[in-house]
């Protein structure tokens, strides 16, 4: 049984319609890599998997049971958080809480939704998945004090450490330098060793191709391509792809 059906998505906005019935599937352990132009729907779709947008059409599953289905909405607030728990989120922009420290951003949101209990083995494990990240000198420091690629690095251990069955990636280095992009690309190098199920929206070319199992090419809303990503990204079927490739090549 797949672990992630995904079945006629379709997300307008201001009467544009943006996914235009996007369906695939993925196994566990898969990391499956997103790519394709700007604006051609790659972080809508993130967001319509991780219900911080609703689709309005189509259906979401996980493990089998469907979380997600545009004719029952809408669902109320604490479904959704419920819901959201199978999927967890690294954004561009890292959005960790200025306020508090590494270890708290990671150990918050496990907290709020143990009221409190377990608090002990939560915090280990906050430590551990810093640690597994490189950070375990960095734990009481506050993101002004962290570079990008560090507060990153926090950012997926505040995602796993809500144990989600699948870890979304958007453009996880589009803000970072060269030099912490490559230390953000090796932890989730790591985590694909691991075989920990993954989306990532990525314009690292080379690193999609040699990290992913599968490739999406995604083209004005729709699945242009998919298949085995050094297929789709060293011999593309499709000449706008590899017009888009030819274009990465020459920047």
């Amino acid at each position: 049984m797949s672990i992630l059906e995904i079945s006629n998505l379709r997300k307008s906005f201001n009467n544009t319609e943006i996914l235009k019935g996007i369906s695939f599937s993925m196994e566990e352990g898969q990391a499956v890599s997103i790519i394709g132009s700007s604006g051609s729907g790659k972080t809508t779709l993130l967001r319509c998997l991780n219900l911080l947008e609703m689709a309005d059409e189509g259906t979401i599953s996980v493990r089998g049971e469907k979380i997600f289905d545009a004719l029952e909405m809408p669902y109320n607030p604490n479904a959704l958080r419920e819901k959201r728990l199978h999927f967890g989120m690294v954004f561009q922009q890292f959005n960790l809480f200025p306020q508090y420290t590494a270890l708290e951003n990671v150990t918050l949101a496990p907290k709020l939704i143990n009221n409190g209990k377990d608090a002990e083995n939560i915090e280990n494990n906050g430590k551990e998945l810093l640690d597994q990240m490189g950070l375990s000198d960095r734990m009481g420091n506050y993101p002004h004090q962290l570079s990008g690629g560090q507060q990153q690095r926090v950012a997926i251990a505040r995602a796993l450490a809500l144990k989600p069955d699948i870890l979304c990636f958007d453009e996880p280095t589009s803000a970072l330098d060269p030099e912490l992009t490559g230390e953000v690309l090796r932890v989730i190098r790591g985590l694909a060793s691991q075989h920990m199920t993954m989306i990532i929206v990525t314009h690292e070319m080379a690193f999609a191709r040699d990290v992913a199992d599968e490739a999406i090419f995604l083209d004005e809303g729709v699945i242009l391509e998919k298949g085995p990503a050094k297929e789709v990204i060293t011999n593309p079927k499709h000449e706008r792809i590899r017009q888009f490739l030819s274009s990465l090549d020459s920047k």
